[in-house]
C-alpha cells in the first residue's frame, strides 16, 4: 500500500493541518501544564506575569505567538509585536499579525478582571504607524490597576476552554437565536460591522472561493515553506518550539496520531517536495467548507493599525462567546490575504457578497458543531519578555 492510500485510511493529509487561515490559537495539549493550558502557577504573586500566562494563550496567526513585552514598572508593560515571528509571504503587510495583538490584549483585560485588577491600555503611546509597515514602536501600555469590587467578565471561565476548531463540522444548523445572540454580544464591544450567511446557495460560493483561495495560497513554493515552518511533525518538535500546529488540532488522537507522526510525516521530505503537502491542505479545506452551515466575518471601514489591533479584540470575544454557547469556530481567511495573487479573488468575493471596496473583510471564520480538538501549546511567559 503506498504511502497515499495510507494517509487515505488513516484519514489525515500531510497537509491536514494546513487548513487554519492563520489564526489558529487557543486550540488539549500533550502536557497541558508545561503549556500553559491551567492557567498561571499558582506560585506566581507577579501580577504581570499572571495575566500574560492567560494573554498568551489567545488566537494569533499560525499559532506564532508574535508578542514582546517590555516591563515598565511593577504592574506596568508595554506590548509590541515581535519582528523575529512574523509571516511575511502570507502577511505581508503584517495585518494578521496586527489582530494577534488585540486578541492577545483581550485575553489580558478578561483575565485581569478575573483576578480583580483592571487592564488600563493606552494604544500606541509613542504614535501609531502605516499601516503597511512595522515599526519598532508599543502597540500598547498597559497598567494593572486593582479595584475593588471589580466585576468579572463573564468570559473569564471560557479562558482555558476555547480554541480553534478545524475538524469537519456536524450537521447542526445554528439557530437564529444563537446568531442573535451573538450578534447583540458582538454590538456591546464593537465598533465593527459582523456578517452570518447561512444559505445553502451562500455555502456553496463561499466553499467555491475558500477551496480557490487554498489552492492560490500553496501554488507558491515560499508561501508553503512558511506555513511548513510553523507545521510540528513529532512530539518532540512541538516541545522544542512551544509554538505552531500539528495534526493535533484537527482531531486526530490516539494511535493514528501516533501513526501519522512516526511514519507518515518528515520534515525533511515535505520541505524537498511540498506539493502533496499543499493539495492535501485545499482537500481539507473545501471539506471542511462544506461540512459548514455558517460563515461570518468581521469588516471594517478603516483598515489602520489601530482598527486592526480593535478587530482582533473582536473576534477574541467572538472564539470565547462562542465557546461559552456549545458552539465550534475556526477562522478561514486565506482569501483576505494581501499578497498580488489573492487580490482578484479577494475582489470576487467582496463583490458576489455586496461588500464595498472601500471596506476591509478583518477576519472571516465559520461556526458550527464539533467535538474539540487538542489546545495548540504555548511558551513561556519569560520567553516573550525582552529586556532593554
Amino acid at each position: 500500500m503506498n504511502r497515499r492510500n495510507f494517509i487515505k485510511i488513516i484519514g489525515a493529509g500531510t497537509g491536514g493541518v494546513v487548513l487554519s487561515s492563520h489564526l489558529t490559537g487557543c486550540d488539549v495539549a500533550l502536557d497541558n501544564q508545561a503549556f500553559g493550558w491551567n492557567g498561571p502557577d499558582k506560585s506566581i504573586q507577579d501580577i504581570r506575569m499572571q495575566v500574560l500566562a492567560y494573554a498568551m494563550l489567545c488566537p494569533n496567526p499560525h499559532n506564532i505567538q508574535p508578542w514582546m513585552i517590555r516591563l515598565t514598572g511593577s504592574d506596568s508593560f508595554n506590548l509590541y509585536v515581535d519582528p523575529e515571528r512574523i509571516l511575511p509571504e502570507t502577511d505581508p503587510i503584517y495585518r494578521q499579525i496586527h489582530i494577534g495583538q488585540g486578541t492577545f490584549l483581550e485575553t489580558l483585560a478578561i483575565a485581569a478582571s478575573g483576578l480583580g485588577y483592571k487592564a488600563e491600555m493606552t494604544y500606541f503611546p509613542e504614535g501609531m504607524y502605516g499601516n503597511t509597515e512595522l515599526v519598532d514602536k508599543p502597540v500598547a501600555g498597559i497598567k494593572l490597576v486593582s479595584e475593588a469590587g471589580i466585576i468579572k467578565d463573564p468570559l473569564f471561565d471560557f479562558l482555558l476552554l476555547r480554541h480553534s476548531n478545524k475538524r469537519e463540522y456536524s450537521d447542526y444548523r445554528v439557530v437564529q437565536s444563537e446568531l442573535d445572540a451573538l450578534h447583540a454580544a458582538h454590538q456591546r464591544h464593537s465598533e465593527f460591522s459582523l456578517t452570518f450567511v447561512n444559505s445553502p446557495q451562500e455555502k456553496a460560493l463561499l466553499t467555491q472561493i475558500l477551496t480557490e483561495a487554498m489552492q492560490i495560497e500553496v501554488g507558491n513554493r515560499q508561501r508553503d515553506l512558511e506555513t511548513i515552518k510553523m507545521f510540528r511533525f513529532n512530539e518532540d518538535e512541538i516541545r522544542t518550539f512551544r509554538d505552531g500546529f500539528g495534526v493535533a488540532q484537527t482531531g486526530l488522537t490516539g494511535f493514528k496520531k501516533i501513526f501519522v507522526e512516526s511514519f507518515l510525516l518528515d520534515r525533511k521530505t515535505v520541505e524537498a517536495d511540498t506539493t502533496e503537502f499543499g493539495q492535501q491542505s485545499v482537500d481539507m479545506v473545501r471539506k471542511v467548507a462544506e461540512s459548514t452551515n455558517t460563515f461570518a466575518w468581521i469588516s471594517s471601514r478603516g483598515n489602520t493599525r489601530l482598527d486592526q489591533v480593535k478587530v482582533g479584540r473582536d473576534y477574541c470575544r467572538m472564539n470565547l462567546q462562542t465557546a461559552s454557547m456549545g458552539l465550534a469556530q475556526h477562522p478561514m481567511s486565506q482569501v483576505l490575504q494581501e499578497y498580488d495573487d489573492m487580490l482578484a479573488l479577494q475582489g470576487e468575493f467582496k463583490k458576489h457578497f455586496g461588500i464595498p471596496e472601500s471596506e476591509t473583510v478583518q477576519m472571516l471564520f465559520r461556526l458550527g458543531k464539533a467535538a474539540p480538538v487538542e489546545h495548540g501549546p504555548r511558551r513561556l511567559v519569560a520567553q516573550i519578555i525582552k529586556v532593554i
